[in-house]
């Protein structure tokens, strides 16, 4: 609480310290809020211009043509300030903008060249608005005295930048349009020599290759297939010929040969039994005998008996017996001539397509490393053909890009928006010199209250005087003045203060609207003293008329 209690009696001593000394605080407040308002009329005036422009970068165009261009073919934006404010582009504008320069009293010797050129490089900056990959808008500004300069000054470093771009693109498509025709007609050559090689490969090794329809492989799968089959054959006419051989040598080189006759026998007895068959017949459908007379009984047992002696009786019998060549064996030795001939044929075939096998067994050694340098030689012609097209597309693109009207060659300039004459200016700022002079003239105020309170040696009240001569107060009178003197006083707060503050605050209101309308509003106040000075003007043309147009006066 004494700490709060503090603070407030000291800012209750700066207030009655201020009210005490006011006009040793209005006052040299007011001399210098009204100085520095005046010289701030007085100041140099800087104006300001800006111009803008878009960039638009073709991304794919770009980077194509950057492989046949000298340099990269997108400047980085570090690049973009010393290419618009460098000193060869400053050089450049300047020589261009120096014969209005002289007319207006900008050059006068080379001096007033160089400050200006040194003035142009540090005072123009370059801001970016948008700043991506495919579009960067970027505005220029330049400050200077005379706002028709700094309206050459931006207008003329753009263009300037545009036009060297745009030939700088023109030649660069130029560099890579030469460099893509010399990458094709290289490949061209490259892609003709990998076809005769791989030509003369296929012609040399065409056995050996994975495309062929009669490779050596399987060539070699049929002769070993063969080979085997004809190995089999050869070994069945092996056997055959074996058994032919053991089948010749167990059969004998005769055979006795019979001739046989009927049997008389056999036919006596058939005749006996025709003859008992007749017989029976003659018994039982003739003379109708029954199956039980004795006669028939007997007869059926002759003709049964009969019956079972030719079942056993032979049909013939040998008439005659003698020894032939047999003929099986000379089937059999004919088989076994035929046998062993096939054996023979069937082992020369072997060894021919053993021969074959073994050939073509050799070849399938080398068919791995030829058909490995035949896929190489086809990657290389598939590689050579697909930088072929790549370098063909990129140059069609380049050569429809030169040929293009719409000037897109890359990087698209537009000069978005040109700068023109500054109507106010920017420097001085009418907010900093209203803040500038009101901070001044508040601090020369408390810098002269603080002077008055420190030299002033006079006591305020009875306690102060006690308490510097460490005297007891026993009291204390008032001012004692006259009615005169009050009168003067009232009249002095009632009419000379407020008239005095009055008319400070109108001189200072006067200034600030003036002070705003030179800066913010010059074509206002531009007309205010034209029809000012109009006003003042018009007494003397009046009578200027008056003596003119009267003829009898004159005379």
């Amino acid at each position: 609480m004494s700490q709060k209690n503090a603070q407030q009696n000291a800012v209750l001593e700066l207030w009655e310290m201020l009210l005490r000394y006011r006009w040793r605080f209005i006052l040299p407040a007011f001399a210098v809020t009204l100085g520095v308002l005046g010289m701030s009329l007085l100041l140099p005036r800087k104006y300001n211009s800006e111009a803008m422009f878009e960039r638009r970068t073709d991304m794919v165009l770009t980077e194509m043509t950057a492989k046949g261009a000298t340099r990269n073919f997108q400047d980085p934006r570090n690049s973009l300030v010393e290419e618009i404010t460098g000193h060869r582009a400053v050089d450049e504008l300047i020589s261009q903008i120096e014969p209005e320069l002289q007319k207006i009293g900008m050059i006068r010797s080379e001096l007033d060249r160089q400050v200006l050129r040194t003035n142009i490089i540090r005072g123009t900056i370059v801001h970016w608005d948008i700043a991506t990959g495919p579009l960067d808008r970027v505005r220029v500004e330049y400050v200077s005295p005379e706002p028709k300069v700094a309206k050459l000054v931006v207008n003329g470093l753009v263009r300037n930048y545009i036009k060297r771009t745009q030939d700088s693109m023109d030649l660069r498509l130029k560099e890579s349009a030469d460099f893509f025709m010399a990458e094709v007609t290289s490949n061209r050559t490259t892609i003709d020599g990998l076809e005769t090689r791989l030509l003369e490969f296929e012609i040399n090794n065409g056995d050996l290759l994975p495309e062929s329809a009669n490779s050596v492989q399987e060539r070699l799968g049929a002769r070993e297939t063969e080979l085997q089959d004809v190995k089999a054959l050869r070994d069945a006419a092996t056997v055959r010929a074996r058994n032919l051989k053991n089948a010749i040598a167990q059969t004998p080189e005769t055979i006795p040969e019979t001739i046989t006759a009927p049997n008389p026998e056999l036919t006596r007895l058939n005749d006996k039994y025709r003859t008992l068959t007749e017989q029976l017949s003659h018994f039982t459908h003739v003379l109708k005998m029954k199956p039980a007379h004795p006669d028939l009984i007997s007869l059926q047992q002759r003709v049964d008996d009969l019956q079972s002696v030719i079942d056993k009786t032979d049909a013939t019998i040998v008439a005659e017996e003698r020894h032939m060549t047999n003929p099986k064996l000379a089937e059999l030795e004919l088989q076994y001539t035929n046998a062993i001939g096939d054996e023979e044929a069937l082992t020369r075939q072997i060894e021919v397509v053993g021969s074959q096998v073994k050939t073509m067994a050799s070849q399938t050694g080398n068919m791995f490393p030829v058909r490995s340098e035949y896929r190489k030689l086809n990657r290389q012609l598939d590689q050579a053909q697909r930088q072929l097209a790549f370098w063909e597309d990129n140059l069609r693109r380049v050569d429809m890009t030169l040929a293009a009207e719409t000037g897109n060659r890359g990087i698209q300039m537009d000069f978005v928006k040109p700068g023109g004459i500054g109507a106010k200016p920017v420097s001085p700022n009418v907010a900093q010199v209203m803040m500038a002079a009101i901070g001044l003239g508040l601090i020369a105020g408390a810098l002269s209250v603080f002077f008055a309170h420190r030299t002033d040696e006079s006591f305020a009240s009875g306690d102060e005087l006690a308490q510097a001569f460490d005297l007891p107060l026993l009291g204390t009178v008032s001012e004692l003045i006259s009615r005169q003197h009050r009168k003067v006083r009232r009249a002095r707060n009632i009419i000379l203060y407020p008239t005095n503050a009055l008319l400070m605050a109108a001189v200072l209101i006067a200034m600030a609207a003036v002070l705003y309308l030179d800066l913010e509003k010059p074509d206002v106040l531009a007309g205010l003293k034209a029809k000012a000075s109009w006003v003042f003007q018009m007494p003397t043309v009046e009578a200027s008329d008056d003596v003119t147009t009267d003829p009898q006066q004159m005379d």
